[in-house]
């Protein structure tokens, strides 16, 4: 084992640890818990190592596109979130022509 194995195979030991607590009765499963914001990029992650590792492209496939669903949905989730904090103005208001626009910053 090199170096960049080892480098590519130390982050998905704490993945390995869910996958084997997960079934134990006094357990609660992890992805129930984990926000869409880490497990998506994670699942990319692990859909790498898999292709790297020469696991069969049935399982790397089906971590890059899980990966990929749950980073796009954390993505739209965050879009609607700024959405809804930004205030409507009913009226237009002045600008500064030294300040930078609200959709720039």
């Amino acid at each position: 084992m090199t170096n960049r194995d080892v480098v590519v195979f130390v982050p998905l030991l704490p993945g390995m640890a869910v996958i084997a607590t997960w079934c134990l009765p006094w357990e609660q499963w992890l992805p129930k818990y984990v926000s869409k914001k880490i497990l998506g990029p994670y699942l990319l992650y692990v859909s790498f190592a898999a292709w790297y590792f020469g696991v069969p492209w049935r399982f790397v496939l089906i971590a890059l596109v899980l990966g990929t669903v749950l980073s796009v949905m954390a993505a739209v989730e965050i879009i609607q979130d700024n959405r809804k904090q930004e205030p409507e103005h009913s009226e237009p208001q002045e600008q500064n022509p030294l300040t930078i626009p609200r959709h720039l910053r």
